[in-house]
């Protein structure tokens, strides 16, 4: 049955990551509107829907009983700290930037895993590792149940092979997502560039694109900018 599944019904929004598309497939306004509409299901969710945690690194992945949780290292707030080292010659340690964010899902869970044929035809796989997470879609939603497909990376232990992007959907009853960004922070650079840090918060927030390093070195020049504005 699973053979004659395709991404470009199941998960049409990421389908392009996986096939060659000759025209558009998905609406993404109206799934921006649906978005919207339901923010209050997604709680915390809502702010990093649509590519804003892409390229987040897995830093565990665990499925027990009834629950999913699925840590992530925050790509935007990873590369913004990697401006603040490289503005201000901070004497941190690259891997030492790590900003957690942990998505869990549990209550009737349901998890299933694929690969994506050239044509986008979905291939029922055991559970594999993944390294990276790339995007997601909201596949189906109501008060008591919520269908997620996740696009996330697997690493091939073989180096001389390549990696394959794969296509994980999960049911459950629940979704929580922990923000713990603002403690690593802290932890890292204490109070000294929280006034950046809230800046960059605000333009994140505000939908602005801010995962591109030389877009953070902006941010940071031009937080300088707003700070430094005479008085009268």
């Amino acid at each position: 049955m699973n053979d004659k599944r395709n991404i470009q019904t199941i998960a049409p929004f990421l389908a392009g990551d996986f096939v060659d598309l000759e025209q558009p497939i998905f609406d993404t306004d109206k799934y921006s509107v649906f978005l919207t509409e339901n923010s209050n299901r997604f709680k915390n969710f809502k702010k990093y829907l649509i590519w804003k945690l892409h390229d987040s690194w897995i830093t565990d992945f665990e499925i027990k009983s009834d629950k999913f949780k699925l840590n992530l290292n925050d790509f935007t707030t990873h590369v913004f700290a990697d401006a603040i080292v490289e503005k201000f010659q901070v004497d941190v340690e690259h891997d030492k930037l790590v900003f957690p964010v942990i998505l869990e899902l549990k209550g009737n869970l349901n998890m299933e895993f694929f690969k994506v044929g050239e044509y986008g035809d979905l291939e029922t796989i055991d559970q594999i590792s993944v390294d990276e997470y790339l995007g997601e879609q909201i596949l189906k939603l109501n008060d008591d149940f919520i269908e997620i497909a996740f696009e996330l990376w697997h690493t091939n232990p073989n180096e001389d092979l390549p990696g394959e992007r794969i296509l994980m959907i999960a049911s459950a009853k629940e979704l929580n997502l922990s923000e713990n960004q603002d403690e690593a922070w802290n932890e890292i650079f204490g109070e000294k560039y929280d006034d950046y840090y809230q800046y960059f918060k605000e333009q994140f927030e505000s939908d602005r694109y801010v995962s591109d390093y030389t877009e953070c070195l902006k941010l940071v020049d031009e937080y300088e900018e707003k700070i430094k504005k005479p008085t009268a």
